[in-house]
């Protein structure tokens, strides 16, 4: 099968040209508040917004980070909507922005739901929008981007930005369910890390593409982000007016360095989903559109036609073509319209998704084989296709699984790395077949490199060796440099082997030893295979000091905010008598950390920053460099800056007049704000507090009575300043809510029910105060008590007291008022049929009477208002009433009827659908071109993707096509069309779907060229900077053009543009010789074939990467044996830091002298082993990026210090145990006497301790009863060692033998019986004395190992349970177990029950007690002795029976056989023409009956009641189990309405049951007394019509001639004919 690849590729080229604009960017408004924001840009339709928050943004930061954004004259694919970003929202666009966007801040935090949601932690700057929502429908959906200048270098393989959009209900405790995922997974969060195409380096790639179908490109120019995913789609299923919290959510990772975003289309959550475009080989298929939500109604279109009759949630389609439905659901008083439409394709073979490479992990051999067991694939598969029943098979070629031949039914393994093999996929349920390829792929084990330990600083607030590791900068030694490897680090080998539970970098050991031993996995990201090896980690602590903020006030007379201070005077307070440190003072905490820029002169700083300003003192100890860092806060007046000096304010009380009582000894305390020794003075006027008049302050312990705002003067004092100042007492009002009772509310679904929006009365209640919101409960109490508020969606019936609790927003102030709410009935209507017009004229109109239309509306219209409006929103505002209703004038569209009350005013909407259809008009017809790639000149085409084109918008029409000119020989335009020959005329029929006759012929041209080869895996730039760091490089595309053009068969014409607009149409290319305009950038690449129309555009990649980031190092120190200054050094494990961001790709080589570091072969050979040639000495370390060459040098000062002291041991002896482990760390306090002052290791060898290699674990695996170990020991502040041995005795265990199994039979089918355990202590001590052991029994192995929860002796055990015995020396407490189990046999079960019947019409009766055990044995109290017995009619009376299993266990069952038999039906009578009619039943038996009408319930009555016309089943029952006997009954009576619509119901009027009655006639008369119809026995019914016309909606009178059994009567009366 050929592809349309041209045909799709210009389809695609042409979607996605219009977004590659760099000259104009999306518009960004941050200033529009957060509750306009949302309830204007972000939902609209069948929602209830409110309790609208952000908990967390930059806006406390000077940074709006969220806004609305629009995509003004730019090319983005969204209209308009909200955008949440982690730095300043507007910098995304309004304007081009050339610095890479980093504008967060360190101090701005994050939000835990996030974190809880992604499993993730250290987020920061993060930015949240969250509401609540009550939907009419039961689906939430929004289309949405992610953007973020993490889309830069190799970032995107390393790190993420996390977004997530969060749903629960409202107040449940279950967590947050996060719906913004990657499409196609059950989880994968969306971010840089899980969506972006491959990176490349020089080497080849760096990370595999992850999703990359959903990544858009770099640097797309319409917004100032680097890089941005396609528009996503996330979805969630709800309930229909249920509220629910949704809270969106961007954020940060690791760092505040380059910002990302997300952007959300505006006014997306309103919607139905039919789902994808099905196409199937089936001839039918059913869509759902039902949003369970039973008050919603539905109308359904095909190609934009209304499908007459089909109003359900769903509709089976037997058709191909557009389907569309549209649906009306309430919303408290208002009509919410959704729609969606599908393009449903039957009869075609189903696709196949792509399916996964199956692969696997090579053994060490390397040889590339392994073996696969399809079998695994198949839930895979079975995930790609909707629920239901599947077949799968696997072949070795797609020729065999199409011919079902030599199917794999076994593991195989592959002869060929990698190997292709086929499966066929049958849907049991259609008869469908779908194939599809599989690749296996073998891939080989990572090869590691064994890191060297890592030596971590504590410098946090409590150095205690409990600080951050950050294992990740282990990362490069492991993997040698391996950008393909990931490494992850775990406690145990468990965790590392099974890849869970990594430990996420940094991680703060939560225990406080020296040392500890990690697990670290090392996975090939691109096959996943892995490795693993292990890591130890040393920590020594930072100086203790006092921590406490450090507060220095300078009592500045002069007020100008600034003044001098000494910072030394701080450094006893926070030494706290400790020595051997070095201090020195710095303006930010990130230089105090760094050591770097210290303030010269610390006892003369003058503060920078007016009034406070916060400085730092870093606290180093001499030895080991490690530093404390303590904040500094310098006041200039600290009475101003560190009180509360503002206004105090009191709620009114209940006379809101405005004035209350202040207690000024609680201001004063306010005031204060728990500054020590603070008193306040309180003056009336500003002339006493100016002299000082204290004969005139206020008595603070006395009520002060104040209107509000009045001001109060003020003196602070602490004894050795003092400040003057002015607050104001205020006194906060209260509002009260006197509303007309009641408040109506319309009913206009008739159901005495009004789902009300309670805060739509705000504004009444509230009196449009907006100081002041509104909460609502149903009892005063719960006002009062703020608790059980109603919903914002509240149903009120009939009529309902509520209470309103009124609050001011800015004082917390509030009352509570009561009012009504009463619900007043709305018209009934029914909906009346549609107008259909078929338009002759080409105009589109035609002239209606909507007036005609009422009869089928209302019954009456007594009491009614009737209007026609061309929109709902001027129904409900009853403006624009269509003037002319009887002689309108119309064209296709909704008119709607406002049905209202004239004395309550409620109304009631009905919808006239009105139809005209129009002859169709082509346009010019564009050929269809499809490119191929053989060049047989034939290509498959699929005809239906011209029908929008043709039909160019026309509604109500159908475009036919076929091969003649004589409109003979169809094409089906759903299936794939190979065209006869190229060019080829395809001719064009479009017919209107309700007027087949009226059409239009036209044609066309398919044409069948060929496309360019070309190898497709050309790789993208990634080139190193030079030494400017601009980001700038000039690239020769003549490379790139030779490296596209490997492989082609054909000349290829290939150049670049800048845009993919440009490129599509061949403007602007660029220059070969080429300089990026930004970093990254991507280019597009036009790929044509000579002499062929065909092209391809490619995307082309440019990244420049800087040199390394890299920190100072810290001095590396090591202890000497000999005391001679020289050791030998690990340069590998040398203390700095990697600085980048990713640090994977980095490389580290030592060199003796700076100038040699350009010449490689001058690096130190083996770093890992080298001996310094001074003391102290200095190396230098180059940090090479392997990808780019670029490197950055650091120098290293080597130290040699001495060991510490250690004590002597002997032998230790242990009793062995079950795992034979011994833990070592109960070693440590004997080999020395402070343990906390040493980090202890231990080792097999003494060499191994000396090197401290292959340090062994706390727990030791012994293989021998005799062990020696080398304890590695050393000083945590020199590093300095040394190497004591020990000896290890191990004494045996006991050995426990397992006994004999218990067993016995159950006694009550409960599966327990209880034995007596302590009969097995001979079979498990064996030939041991019994004297010296004592055994013991449990429940499960790890009571038995701990000697926890014994068992008593006698123990009711089930049936396989297992139990295990201690078995315990009582001299030396060593044990070992052993285990049996308790065997519970069954007893067997019969399935008889205690009264058998014996049908005397049904003998003989056959009683069987098998129990489906062939080996059971059976006994009758009749001395059979097979599985049954067989009775007639004789031998009712009482009988038993035994059954025995072949373990012996024994059950007998009694039981009674009765007589009874099948009824029989002697009579059934009928009441005829009664309305209500009834059926009665004559009986006879010996039986127990009850009596069954249509397969209802069950009565004990023979009569049947209310019965409705026509046929009926009567059944009795006899209730002992004899068979049920039935016989069918006909109720004559005639209908009370027809409706002759030809839907299969009430076409035709007759009376029911009248061919029972030969010789009958009725007669059919109008209103008026004219004879319509006579009709006979014989007739199916009257059609509604009289002399070939439909007679109209009305009441007709019928008088029928009835002759039953014998006897003539007449039965008169009417019904009602409805249309």
């Amino acid at each position: 099968m050929k592809n349309s690849l041209q045909y799709r590729t210009l389809l695609v080229l042409l979607f996605c040209s219009c977004k590659f604009v760099f000259s104009q960017k999306i518009s960004v408004d941050a200033s529009i508040p957060l509750n306009q924001l949302v309830l204007n840009n972000l939902v609209e339709g069948c929602v209830e917004i409110s309790n609208i928050t952000s908990s967390v943004n930059g806006n406390s930061y000077g940074l709006s980070s969220y806004a609305y954004f629009n995509k003004a004259g730019s090319n983005f694919p969204f209209q308009e909507g909200v955008m949440l970003s982690t730095g300043n929202a507007e910098s995304g666009g309004n304007g081009l922005r050339t610095p890479t966007l980093s504008e967060g801040s360190a101090i701005w935090g994050t939000d835990t739901d996030l974190e809880t949601a992604l499993g993730i932690s250290n987020t920061l700057n993060a930015t949240s929008i969250e509401f609540d929502l009550v939907s009419a429908t039961n689906q939430i959906q929004f289309n949405y981007l992610f953007a973020s200048e993490e889309y830069f270098g190799i970032n995107p393989c390393q790190i993420s930005d996390g977004f997530v959009f969060l749903i629960k209900q409202t107040g449940s405790a279950l967590p947050y369910t996060n719906i913004a995922i990657v499409p196609g997974t059950l989880s994968t969060p969306v971010g840089t890390n899980t969506i972006h195409d491959e990176i490349y380096g020089n080497n080849g790639s760096i990370c595999a593409a992850q999703n990359d179908q959903y990544f858009d490109g770099y640097n797309i120019g319409d917004t100032n982000y680097n890089g941005r995913t396609v528009p996503l789609m996330a979805t969630a299923t709800i309930v229909p007016y249920v509220q629910y919290h949704i809270k969106l959510i961007i954020a940060d990772q690791v760092d505040f360095q380059n910002d990302s975003a997300v952007f959300i289309e505006g006014i997306s959550f309103d919607n139905v989903d039919l789902g994808d475009d099905i196409v199937t080989c089936l001839s039918s298929t059913t869509l759902n559109a039902d949003i369970q939500n039973p008050q919603a109604s539905y109308t359904w279109f095909l190609n934009n036609n209304p499908i007459v009759g089909e109003i359900n949630p769903t509709l089976n389609v037997i058709q191909s073509g557009l389907y569309r439905v549209e649906i009306s659901v309430p919303l408290n008083s208002n009509i919410c319209l959704l729609e969606d439409e599908i393009q449903v394709t039957l009869s075609s073979e189903p696709p196949v998704n792509p399916i996964s490479d199956y692969e696997l992990c090579d053994d060490l051999s390397g040889d590339g084989q392994e073996t696969f067991d399809l079998q695994t694939k198949t839930p895979e598969i079975l995930g790609l296709f909707p629920a239901g029943n599947y077949n799968l098979k696997y072949y070795y070629s797609e020729a065999n699984a199409r011919s079902n031949n030599n199917s794999i039914t076994t593991p195989i393994t592959n002869t060929i790395n990698p190997q292709i093999v086929y499966v066929a996929i049958e849907n049991v349920d259609t008869g469908c077949f779908s194939y599809a390829p599989i690749n296996l792929v073998v891939n080989l084990i990572p090869n590691i490199t064994a890191p060297t330990p890592l030596n971590v600083c504590d410098n946090d607030l409590t150095p205690n060796g409990i600080t951050d590791i950050n294992f990740t900068v282990k990362d490069s030694e492991i993997t040698g440099g391996q950008a393909n490897l990931a490494v992850s680090y775990h406690f145990n080998q468990t965790d590392a082997l099974s890849g869970v539970n990594p430990i996420i970098s940094p991680y703060v050991n939560s225990s406080s030893p020296n040392s500890q031993s990690f697990f670290v996995r090392i996975t090939n990201t691109l096959t996943s295979c892995f490795n693993i090896t292990t890591l130890d980690v040393i920590v020594t602590n930072s100086p203790i000091v006092i921590r406490d903020i450090q507060y220095i006030d300078a009592c500045d007379t002069d007020h100008d905010t600034f003044a001098s201070f000494d910072l030394t005077q701080v450094i006893p307070n926070v030494l706290n008598g400790l020595t051997g440190v070095s201090t020195s003072f710095y303006l930010t905490h990130d230089d105090a950390e760094a050591g770097s820029n210290p303030i010269a002169d610390p006892a003369n700083f003058f503060n920078t920053t007016p009034e406070v300003q916060t400085v730092f003192i870093r606290v180093e100890d001499n030895s080991t460099g490690c530093p404390t860092i303590v904040p500094i806060e310098v006041h200039t007046n600290l009475l101003l800056t560190g009180t509360n000096i503002e206004d105090y304010a009191l709620c009114d009380d209940a006379a809101n007049d405005g004035i209350a009582d202040f207690f000024l000894n609680l201001i004063t305390t306010h005031i204060a704000n728990e500054l020590p020794n603070i008193t306040v003075t309180y003056y009336e006027n500003q002339t006493d507090l100016i002299n000082n008049n204290t004969a005139n302050a206020l008595d603070p312990g006395i009520p002060f009575t104040a209107t509000s705002s009045t001001p109060l003067y003020i003196n602070i004092s602490n004894g050795t300043c003092s400040e003057q100042g002015e607050i104001k007492l205020l006194v906060n009002p209260i509002l009260l809510f006197n509303p007309a009772n009641p408040l109506p509310y319309c009913d206009d679904d008739t159901d005495g029910v009004v789902n009300v929006d309670l805060h739509s009365l705000d504004e009444q209640v509230n009196q449009g105060n907006l100081n002041f919101e509104v909460f609502y409960f149903l009892t005063q109490q719960d006002a009062e008590d703020n608790t059980n508020e109603l919903a914002p969606l509240y149903p009120i019936s009939g009529t309902v007291t509520l209470f309103a609790r009124i609050v001011n927003i800015d004082s917390s102030c509030y009352t509570v008022n009561s009012f009504n709410i009463t619900v007043v009935p709305a018209p009934a209507i029914s909906q009346p049929s549609p107008f259909i017009i078929c338009d002759t004229d080409q105009d589109g109109f035609s002239v209606i009477n909507l007036e005609s239309k009422i009869p089928e509306i209302v019954s009456s219209t007594i009491g009614l208002d009737i209007s026609f409006f061309t929109s709902i929103n001027d129904l409900e505002a009853n403006t624009n009433a269509i003037t002319n209703p009887t002689s309108y004038n119309s064209n296709t569209q909704d008119v709607f009827a406002k049905v209202a009350s004239t004395s309550s005013g409620c109304f009631s909407t009905a919808t006239i659908n009105v139809i005209v259809s129009t002859v169709p008009v082509f346009p010019t017809i564009s050929d269809y071109e499809i490119c191929e790639t053989d060049g047989d000149g034939k290509a498959e085409f699929l005809l239906s993707d011209k029908d929008i084109e043709i039909l160019n918008g026309q509604a109500g029409k159908e475009v036919f096509y076929f091969e003649d000119s004589n409109y003979t020989i169809p094409i089906d335009k759903n299936t794939l069309y190979q065209n006869i020959f190229s060019p080829q005329t395809i001719y064009v029929r479009v017919q209107n779907t309700l007027d087949p006759i009226c059409y239009g012929d036209s044609t066309f041209t398919i044409i069948v060229s060929s496309i360019p080869v070309y190898n497709v895996a050309f790789r993208d730039y990634l080139v190193c900077d030079d030494i400017s760091n601009d980001g700038k490089n000039i690239f020769d595309l003549n490379e790139k053009i030779t490296e596209i053009s490997q492989g082609a068969t054909n000349g290829l014409n290939i150049s670049f543009y800048s845009t993919r607009q440009n490129a599509e149409d061949r403007s602007n290319p660029l220059p070969l010789q080429y300089t990026n305009a930004t970093n990254p950038q991507t280019i597009y690449v036009r790929i044509e074939g000579d002499n062929s129309i065909c092209y391809v555009i490619e995307e082309l990649g440019i990244n420049i990467i800087a040199a390394p980031d890299v920190s100072q190092s810290n001095p590396y120190i090591l202890c000497d044996v000999d005391y001679d200054g020289i050791t030998t050094f690990n340069l590998n494990t040398a203390d700095f830091q990697l600085l980048d961001r990713i640090t994977s790709d980095l490389t580290i080589t030592y060199f003796e002298n700076e100038d040699d570091v350009a010449d490689v072969s001058k690096e130190i050979p083996n770093p890992s082993n080298y001996n310094n040639i001074g003391n102290p000495q200095t190396v230098y370390i180059k940090v090479t990026n392997i990808l780019t060459g670029c490197y950055s040098i650091v120098p290293l000062d080597l130290i040699v210090n001495t060991p510490p002291p250690t004590n002597s041991l002997g032998t230790i002896e242990i009793c062995d145990n079950t795992s034979n482990t011994y833990n070592l760390s109960q070693v440590d306090n004997m080999i020395v006497t402070n343990p906390n002052t040493a980090m202890i290791s231990y080792h097999s060898t003494l060499s191994e301790a000396q090197n401290n290699s292959n340090p062994l674990g706390n727990m030791f695996n012994y293989t021998n009863n005799f062990n020696t170990f080398f304890v590695r020991i050393e000083d945590p502040n020199t590093g300095c060692i040394i190497t004591p041995s020990f000896n290890l005795q191990i004494n045996p265990n006991p050995v426990a033998t397992a006994p004999p199994n218990l067993e016995a039979c159950d006694d009550d089918y409960d599966g327990f019986v209880a034995f007596d355990l302590s009969q097995q202590k001979m079979s498990v001590i064996g030939a041991a004395n019994p004297n010296d052991f004592n055994v013991t029994y449990y429940t499960n192995l790890n009571d038995a190992d701990n000697g926890d929860n014994v068992l008593p002796y006698l123990h009711a055990a089930y049936n396989g349970e297992i139990i295990y015995a201690r078995m315990e020396n009582n001299s030396t407490g060593c044990f070992n177990t052993t285990l049996f189990r308790a065997i519970v046999n069954p007893l067997p079960i019969i399935n008889i029950g205690n009264i058998v019947p014996l049908c005397v019409n049904n003998t003989p009766l056959i009683i069987s007690a098998s129990t489906g055990n062939s080996a059971d044995t059976f006994l009758w109290s009749t001395g059979v002795t097979t599985s049954q017995i067989e009775l007639q009619l004789a031998d009712v009376g009482d009988y038993w029976v035994t059954v025995t299993t072949p373990t012996g266990c024994q059950k007998t069952k009694s039981f009674s056989v009765i007589e009874s038999e099948e009824a029989t039906i002697n009579l059934t009578t009928t009441v005829d023409f009664a309305d209500p009619n009834s059926i009665t039943v004559e009986i006879s038996g010996i039986g127990n009956y009850v009596y069954i009408l249509d397969n209802g319930e069950p009565q004990l009555s023979n009569i049947f009641d209310n019965v409705t016309f026509g046929l009926h089943t009567v059944t009795i029952r006899d209730l002992n189990g004899c068979q049920d006997v039935s016989k069918e009954v006909i109720v004559i009576d005639t209908p009370k309405f027809m409706t002759p619509n030809n839907d299969g119901y009430f076409d035709r009027w007759q009376i029911v049951g009248i061919e029972q009655l030969p010789g009958t006639v009725v007669y059919i008369y109008d209103r008026y007394g004219k004879l319509l119809k006579t009709l006979p026995s014989s007739s199916p019914g009257w059609d509604g019509t009289f002399r070939g016309e439909n007679m109209p909606s009305d009441d007709y009178w019928f008088v029928a001639k009835v002759k039953k059994d014998g006897i003539d009567f007449d039965v008169k009366g009417h019904f009602a004919l409805k249309r």
